[in-house]
């Protein structure tokens, strides 16, 4: 992957400080909010990345929310993720605090977590509406934010094409995403070998500048290196093949094997993405 600009120029000591405070309510909202629109706020979503698009910014969803979109079972917790190219995070971030301030506010970042920055990104929530959402660097997600990586759902968000996001997990070896994303898709040893670059290792740097990034960015303790990745080579191919190949090994006792190919999938079943869903 390309370098790309650091974070430096969003990223501030309110952001350290606030991050080792505890932080109530960020993720249920306030008291008297309103729920989000169907779907989870599909509506509220398609609004907010309609503002980024008209700007000239390019955007999607990633993270969890990508991956119910690619037919994995999770529940969304901290929001939505919306990525954007690094070199525009500040751009994005003045939209809605400015022109856009009587319906977005900026709100505290949650609590750091687990193998995350998102502690350190800009963060709005929709007044009087219990949604938030983070603007993300496109450099957070290893993958490019441009128009030939993003397709639509059919409500209309943005999401990475499955390829460029399955290469990016691997990437970084997020087993964890990738895992999901593979029995989300039900998705097999051909299809690896012949939609992604399997050559090599993992970018196994790139881990190590997020750590330096996760240490810079919350109090030094004896326990906040739990915060960070673990960095370590692996062979693309080898994780890949034993994903895929271990598929079966993850239905669980509720789910008859005959009936299920995945802990998400029934066998022949539909592409998740054909299907018109309403939170997705």
């Amino acid at each position: 992957m390309e370098p790309t600009e650091p974070l430096e120029q969003y990223s501030n000591s309110n952001h350290i400080e606030e991050a080792s405070k505890p932080i109530i309510l960020t993720v249920l909202g306030l008291p008297g909010d309103a729920s989000p629109s169907t779907g989870g706020g599909t509506r509220e979503v398609l609004e907010i990345t309609k503002i980024l698009e008209d700007a000239g910014i390019c955007c999607c969803l990633v993270g969890i929310s990508a991956l119910k979109y690619y037919g994995a079972g999770r529940v969304r917790h901290v929001g939505l993720g919306n990525m954007v190219p690094t070199h525009l995070v500040e751009k994005a971030a003045q939209i809605f605090k400015s022109e856009h301030s009587k319906i977005y506010q900026t709100y505290p970042p949650d609590r750091p977590q687990l193998d995350s920055l998102l502690h350190t990104f800009p963060r709005f929530k929709i007044i009087g509406v219990s949604l938030f959402f983070t603007i993300i660097p496109e450099e957070d997600v290893y993958l490019k934010c441009i128009s030939s990586n993003i397709e639509r759902s059919y409500t209309g968000l943005p999401y990475p094409r499955l390829s460029v996001f399955a290469q990016s997990l691997l990437d970084i070896d997020d087993e964890v995403a990738l895992t999901d994303l593979i029995d989300g898709m039900d998705l097999s040893e051909e299809w690896g070998m012949e939609n992604l670059n399997l050559d090599g290792m993992n970018d196994v740097s790139w881990v190590i500048e997020r750590n330096e990034k996760t240490r810079a960015s919350v109090p030094l303790t004896d326990t906040s290196y739990l915060l960070e990745s673990f960095a370590r080579p692996a062979n693309k191919k080898e994780t890949w093949m034993r994903i895929v190949r271990t598929k079966e090994s993850r239905i669980g006792m509720e789910l008859p094997k005959e009936v299920f190919a995945t802990r998400f999938r029934p066998r022949n079943d539909e592409d998740p993405r054909s299907r018109q869903r309403n939170f997705v």
